[in-house]
């Protein structure tokens, strides 16, 4: 009797250990189909900044160097009064 559990045990660890080989193989199948090929795209450049942001960002200067704790906000509310839609900086 003893002798029929030792190798039921045994029956036992070879199929657990061959359903986890079989396991693997097709978890690293499924990853190797998802995988798909990275199209290469070539950035033309920085695009220049607009009059908006030329102009918010002079305002932001001039405060920043009057005052340290300015934050960006507060030039943003400060520039949209001076700003003008039309004009060129």
């Amino acid at each position: 009797m003893v002798v029929y559990k030792m190798r039921k045990t045994v029956r036992r660890a070879k199929k657990s250990a061959s359903r986890a080989k079989s396991r693997m193989s097709k978890k690293a199948m499924r990853r190797s189909s998802k995988k798909k090929a990275k199209k290469s795209t070539k950035r033309k450049g920085k695009k220049p900044a607009s009059n908006w942001n030329k102009h918010m960002m002079m305002v932001y200067k001039s405060m920043k160097s009057k005052d340290s704790n300015v934050k960006l906000g507060d030039a943003m509310k400060a520039a949209k009064k001076t700003y003008k839609k039309g004009a060129t900086v």
